[in-house]
């Protein structure tokens, strides 16, 4: 069908009202759309799919295989979980054959990557590939998956799993300092996880790049204002991390730096055009940078401080760079994803600034640098 005709524009918008009234057949949350020949959420679509071929794995109901699974229930239960999943109609058969996913793991196709370039020597995406490096390819696409599937397993999954140990808000605001910090910490622990859990994945896939965390580790902290973004996209986050905190967070910080912060989480959730596959790549190709934080003198410095970025780390960084390319310019054309690169990186040279701002208040906090040395310790997982 031709772009401009008017069905293109009018039939899926019909489409998305009736999948946003829509609840999940298996625990009753709002569904996402229909996955695996049912509509369901998008948690009880990441569960699906990733036991639904775990034969070698048997779930059993410690009570007598008919417990409710609801919203707050859902993860009480496992086999009774995905017996709902069948009895709903959900297939197996839907979900990629794990042949197809082990021949697409980002380890297999970075290396065959590397092993076809000509020269050998390490090289950058050129800006304006020929035409044949434009195509995605079958293995780019299965990657494209990958990347959306291990987001939901190990951000999203593990993020509304975490409102049982770190609730987004609690009842009774703390008025003792020393608890006060705890809960400043435990909220950053709650965002950064997710996120280092999602990047994690992605490097074990490659046994190459496994063991590369403590180079990219500082990373992280920069990064959160773009994937708090991404989970409020994808409904799972209503409101800033810090909205239920604010005070605290203004007093630690400063009122006029949170909202700095405010208005920058406003420019990524707003940020047009939006595809959820272009931030994911996006958010791996930062990840995997041989540096995104602000740097600051140390009074001790660790042996990796002075090692050579991981040639590793590069070839990855490199291959999901061509990936997000050529999927970018699929999805917008090549003069849009320029400009949509651009822009991109601006709005993050700016979170940088604010992000060095915040540390250095809080290095120069007058307690000791106990609460540098909490945050410290979340990077530490």
């Amino acid at each position: 069908m031709e772009s401009g005709s008017s069905p293109s524009f009018t039939k899926p918008v019909t489409c998305m009202m009736l999948e946003s009234r829509a609840l999940c057949v298996v625990c009753g949350a709002p569904a996402i759309g229909r996955n695996f020949d049912a509509y369901t959420c998008l948690s009880c679509k990441a569960f699906f799919r990733r036991n639904a071929y775990n034969d070698h794995i048997r779930f059993t109901c410690r009570i007598s295989g008919s417990c409710e699974i609801t919203i707050l229930t859902r993860r009480h239960c496992s086999a009774c979980r995905l017996n709902k999943c069948f009895q709903q109609g959900m297939k197996k058969e839907l979900i990629r054959s794990l042949v197809a996913i082990n021949q697409a793991t980002p380890g297999t196709i970075i290396n065959r990557h590397h092993h076809e370039q000509q020269p050998s020597s390490l090289t950058t995406m050129n800006i304006s590939p020929p035409d044949n490096q434009r195509v995605l390819l079958f293995t780019d696409w299965n990657l494209l998956t990958n990347i959306r599937n291990a987001y939901e397993d190990y951000c999203i999954e593990q993020f509304l799993a975490s409102h049982q140990k770190i609730p987004l808000s609690i009842a009774t605001q703390p008025y003792r300092s020393r608890i006060k910090l705890q809960r400043l910490v435990a909220i950053k622990l709650k965002y950064i996880t997710v996120l280092i859990s999602f990047i994690k994945r992605i490097l074990q896939c490659n046994p190459s790049t496994g063991n590369n965390y403590e180079y990219i580790k500082d990373n992280f902290s920069t990064l959160l204002t773009i994937n708090t973004s991404e989970l409020m996209k994808s409904n799972v986050l209503k409101n800033a991390p810090w909205e239920n905190d604010r005070c605290l967070f203004e007093t630690v910080i400063t009122e006029n730096l949170l909202k700095r912060a405010d208005e920058h989480l406003n420019v990524f959730e707003t940020f047009l055009p939006y595809d959820p596959l272009i931030i994911k790549t996006f958010l791996i190709i930062l990840a995997l940078s041989s540096r995104t934080s602000p740097l600051f003198g140390k009074e001790t410095y660790n042996p990796i401080d002075f090692h050579p970025f991981p040639k590793e780390l590069i070839l990855a960084q490199n291959y999901y760079l061509t990936v997000f390319w050529k999927y970018a310019i699929y999805r917008l054309g090549y003069y849009e994803t320029v400009i949509y690169s651009v822009r991109f990186i601006q709005h993050f040279l700016r979170r940088q600034n604010i992000e060095a701002e915040i540390v250095d208040v809080i290095r120069n906090r007058d307690d000791q640098g106990q609460l540098a040395g909490l945050f410290e310790t979340t990077l530490n997982i």
